[in-house]
């Protein structure tokens, strides 16, 4: 059979894979505190990702400070959270999931969701030390509502 005819079938570990990288909704269901637990787990793994990407050893100590800190039971919703902005506006991997797991309305949403982040919301995390957490989550929060 001519290859233009045959169908191609999907392997059964990259139709896994790919239906683990589809994360619809993503934003507003980590914004949800009953899944805390799911939070963590998406830093761990953009972590993973962004170490990967920029050739940063995961054994760094900044890298294993945060990945010790997630890991505690002390680590908050709130914590979980501004860390997960905090790496998303660096991992280009979870960027890219959520964009091509959403509708085209929802993808321009995001896009200006992850340029306001960038922009505004992290730089004025990083510049100014008194900016709590809180604060820090509450405007990611509110940018994403207005995105």
């Amino acid at each position: 059979m001519p290859r233009t005819c045959a169908t191609h079938q999907p392997s059964a570990a990259k139709a896994d894979a790919t239906r683990a990288e589809r994360m619809p909704h993503l934003i507003p269901r980590i914004l949800m505190p009953v899944n805390h637990a799911h939070v963590k787990n998406y830093c761990m793994q953009s972590l993973a990702r962004i170490c990967q990407e920029y050739n940063v050893p995961p054994e760094h100590s900044t890298v294993r400070n945060i990945r010790e800190g997630v890991q505690t039971d002390g680590f908050s919703y709130i914590k979980s959270l501004a860390l997960f902005f905090l790496l998303l506006n660096v991992d280009s991997e979870m960027k890219r999931a959520i964009i091509d797991s959403e509708t085209p309305l929802q993808q321009g949403k995001c896009a200006n969701f992850f340029m306001n982040l960038r922009r505004h919301a992290v730089p004025h995390f990083m510049s100014h030390e008194g900016t709590d957490v809180i604060a820090f989550t509450t405007r990611c929060q509110d940018m994403w509502s207005v995105a």
